[in-house]
């Protein structure tokens, strides 16, 4: 409810004083921590009378005097003069003196569905420092226009202004803008994600706070040659996470000034000087560079493969946990942390069961949950996994003892792990590398190693599948999509195609008179 609108006007009996008192506690009330009242004002009141230490009031004959105020409460005072619109003022506070304007306004958006009146709201806009204005018939001008956008818009001028001075954002403000997003999202971004986002925003702290307009194309590829001096693929890093921070913070622009009838204040990006002068490596400078630096690995069917699976079956029975979580790993193109985080099915509940990765041996399957992609990724079971799976669940049963400890396919080694599951095979992947006579092998070389077999054996779409590799952008892939029975028989190919490299570990996994034995060669 605005002055104007209070009940203390439809009182006009009632003296000056009496209603000066009601007006300060009404608006005690409305808030909480400002005492109000009315008088005129003009620029000479506000600089010299009025501070912290007083406030003013009226007497009994309704003249203005300044009493003190011991406790340095902020309060209001609203200007009545004939010129001022309604619900001008000053706010005076411990540390400056503030011209407002509030208004009540009506809020059709919480119309009731009832029917009737709209509810109203008070909005009260800062219009500046008292100090910012040579006189005070410019604030009030200046108030008169934030009143006329409060009629229209039902919103408060200020917020408004905010939201359209896109042209002000800093780079430090783009970066929290954006992880804003990516925390605000249905499937909120994962800290892995976030840490990589706060490594790029740190390797450009020196620009945190300039203006993304301000921002040259010169500068920008000084920065990155400056960074890719040191390390390439972080330069490659932080650009393209500032360029998409500031892509998003052009289109929330876009969508907010659209709504706003205006025109957008921020439309370029200076960062796409990048890709005009091409600073980005192709893909195949990407392969070429892997190369050249022993990194991307992939174990080769015709050689690698066989060596790595043998040397891992005669570790085996030393270190049955770790041998079995790089075999599964290997043999269902998952990543690291999708092996290491199943549980079993039958240790969880249904609500649980919604949010975990597990193995469900009964029905044949092994759900992978919040993937990489943040989509849930389905595979079946085939005839050396199943026979892994089945051995790994009776030795959890006969060797953990801890009850929470059992729902884990991989239980850590350790009694002070946080995770509670395996997760490091670095050692041993190091020893079993030295075996086979392999220089380097990373645990995602181990999906790549997939990928390269699953290539040779069935189509595209079905590699995509099994890699849970999502093109949102290719509409193909909707009539694509291969059924489960497809993806069945693809992955026991694979499997088994992997497996018949080492015969001493097919054998052991599958021998039967489905599997006939394969030859085994002394080593």
């Amino acid at each position: 409810m605005a002055p104007s609108d209070t009940p203390l006007n439809s009182h006009k009996h009632i003296n000056l004083y009496t209603r000066s008192i009601l007006a300060t506690i009404w608006y005690t009330h409305l808030n909480h921590w400002y005492t109000l009242m009315k008088m005129t004002l003009n620029q000479s009141i506000i600089i010299n009378k009025l501070s912290i230490d007083v406030k003013p009031s009226l007497d009994s004959q309704g003249r203005v005097v300044y009493l003190p105020n011991p406790e340095r409460k902020p309060y209001l005072i609203t200007d009545n003069h004939r010129d001022s619109p309604v619900g001008f003022g000053v706010k005076i506070s411990a540390t400056k003196k503030t011209y407002i304007v509030q208004r009540r306004v009506s809020s059709p958006g919480n119309r009731p569905k009832t029917g009737g009146k709209s509810p109203s709201e008070v909005i009260r806009s800062t219009i500046g420092n008292v100090s910012d204005f040579a006189n005070i018939d410019q604030a009030r001008e200046v108030a008169r226009n934030l009143v006329q956008t409060m009629k229209l818009t039902k919103r408060n001028p200020n917020k408004i202004k905010r939201e359209s001075d896109a042209s002000e954002l800093t780079i430090s403000q783009v970066f929290a803008q954006y992880r804003q997003h990516l925390l605000g999202r249905a499937k909120p971004a994962k800290p892995n994600t976030l840490a990589v986002l706060d490594k790029a925003e740190n390797r450009l702290s020196e620009w945190a706070g300039l203006r993304v307009k301000d921002l040259t194309g010169n500068e920008i590829l000084r920065k990155f040659d400056e960074i890719a001096s040191r390390a390439r693929t972080a330069a490659e890093q932080t650009f393209r996470w500032i360029n998409v921070a500031v892509r998003h913070a052009i289109e929330i622009e876009a969508s907010n000034a659209q709504t706003q009838q205006r025109q957008p204040s921020l439309s370029y990006n200076p960062f796409s000087i990048l890709k005009v002068q091409k600073k980005f490596r192709t893909r195949s400078e990407l392969e070429d560079s892997y190369k050249a630096k022993g990194v991307r690995n992939p174990l080769s069917p015709k050689d690698t493969l066989g060596r790595f699976l043998t040397a891992l079956h005669n570790k085996r029975s030393f270190n049955r946990l770790g041998c079995d979580y790089l075999l599964l790993t290997v043999l269902l193109g998952a990543r690291k942390e999708e092996t290491a985080s199943l549980c079993w099915r039958e240790a969880l509940t249904n609500e649980e069961a919604k949010t975990t990765s597990y193995v469900d041996l009964s029905n044949r399957t092994i759900r992978f949950y919040d993937t990489k992609n943040r989509n849930d990724h389905e595979l079946p079971i085939c005839d050396a996994v199943k026979r892994i799976l089945e051995d790994r669940r009776d030795i959890v049963n006969d060797t953990v003892t801890r009850k929470d400890k059992q729902k884990w396919v991989f239980p850590a080694r350790s009694s002070r792990s946080k995770v509670g599951h395996y997760s490091d095979s670095k050692s041993l992947r190091e020893y079993i590398c030295q075996e086979a006579g392999i220089l380097k092998l990373g645990m995602h070389d181990l999906r790549r190693t997939f990928g390269r077999v699953a290539e040779e054996l069935v189509s595209y779409a079905v590699v995509k599948r099994l890699l849970n590799h999502r093109n949102t952008t290719d509409p193909t892939e909707r009539y694509a999509e291969p059924d489960q029975e497809r993806i069945f028989e693809a992955l026991q190919r694979i499997e088994l195609h992997m497996l018949m490299t080492a015969p001493k570990l097919y054998n052991v996994l599958l021998a039967s008179a489905k599997y006939p034995p394969l030859p085994e060669t002394r080593e």
